[in-house]
């Protein structure tokens, strides 16, 4: 029988020999976890531009070129930290404003050539009594909202405080208006009947960045006051035709057609027109330099060129130019009162 130092010496080269071949197994096997990912801001990275600015994604971050003075001028403001992630098209800004403590979140959409911030989503349901058999029409189905911002600025802004939902079924649809709130979000299922009979679903609560939205008050699970009506579909604009106004105060909003943009994939739905569009221009700074280079051209003058007929004479006497008139007493006549 070995002796306790035998068994003990033994114990020792066999830890050792275990502690030895470790980092060699971990030098040799393959790795099998999922590679980087490539950053999502490549698929913004470049220069994007509407009316009154430009937005520029890189690695540095979020760059915004102001075109204010009717554009003739575009002011620099710098580039702000900025992250993006997504995929899809479907993408999130998370920005850091001078000042604020907490990150600011975006939401965006790409679709083409535009960068959306009114976008929605598709959501798998099904409304109960309805065909199974797959959508007619690439808008069937439901779309909740993607995004809630209306700007990207140089300043933290405020969201939305309202957003909507859509459900197209042949030509008729829903909407339905989501609300900010403050409480605890659960999982539960909003019930509402479309114009058909049958029954469908939508979730109570969405919520979009630090932003959380309902559509009933309260603890209530039926949908009663939302939109349906009768819609078409006219050179890439939508026109609705509510059977009655639920929302005044976007009652405006369907009475003119609405262009819309569906993603390749039929996942995203893009209402009005692009935020920004993707810029044709690849050196920024060139063309800042460019542009603030030109001279202003003169003002409009207010009033047109008028042929003013000036009494030069009598200006002349005003200003004491013409000389005195010799004074004539006798063309001085008293009369005298009468008696």
């Amino acid at each position: 029988m070995k002796s306790f130092a035998a068994r003990a010496a033994v114990c020792f080269c066999i830890l050792a020999a275990v502690s030895l071949a470790a980092p060699l197994r971990a030098q040799t096997s393959p790795d099998v976890s999922a590679p980087p990912a490539i950053p999502a801001s490549r698929d913004l990275d470049g220069v994007w531009e509407n009316g009154d600015r430009f937005v520029e994604f890189s690695e540095a971050g979020m760059r915004i070129v102001l075109k204010p003075y009717y554009g003739f001028v575009w002011e620099d403001t710098g580039v702000l930290p900025a992250t993006v992630a997504g995929e899809n098209g479907l993408f999130t800004i998370t920005a850091g404003y001078p000042g604020e403590k907490n990150e600011a979140s975006i939401p965006v959409a790409v679709a083409g050539d535009g960068l959306y911030l009114a976008f929605m989503r598709r959501v798998e349901s099904t409304a109960s009594g309805a065909a199974s058999s797959g959508p007619v029409s690439p808008l069937d189905g439901f779309w909740l909202a993607g995004g809630n911002s209306d700007g990207i600025r140089l300043y933290r802004q405020a969201l939305k405080e309202e957003i909507f939902a859509y459900y197209f079924a042949g030509s008729s649809y829903c909407r339905i208006r989501y609300w900010a709130v403050e409480a605890l979000k659960k999982d539960i299922q909003a019930e509402f009947f479309l114009s058909d009979g049958s029954q469908g679903v939508v979730p109570k609560f969405l919520e979009i960045g630090e932003v959380l939205y309902t559509c009933i008050t309260s603890t209530g699970r039926v949908l009663r006051n939302y939109e349906r009506g009768s819609f078409t579909v006219d050179g890439g604009a939508l026109l609705f035709k509510p059977e009655n106004v639920v929302y005044e105060g976007t009652a405006a909003s369907v009475y003119e057609p609405v262009p819309f943009v569906l993603s390749e994939d039929g996942s995203t739905l893009a209402l009005g027109k692009p935020y920004l569009v993707r810029s044709t221009i690849t050196n920024l700074d060139a063309e800042i330099a460019v542009h603030n280079g030109k001279r202003r051209p003169p003002r409009k003058p207010v009033f047109g060129y008028m042929e003013l007929d000036f009494r030069w004479d009598e200006i002349d006497r005003i200003r004491g130019n013409e000389a005195p008139k010799p004074f004539n007493s006798e063309s001085w006549v008293i009369e005298k009162p009468e008696q």
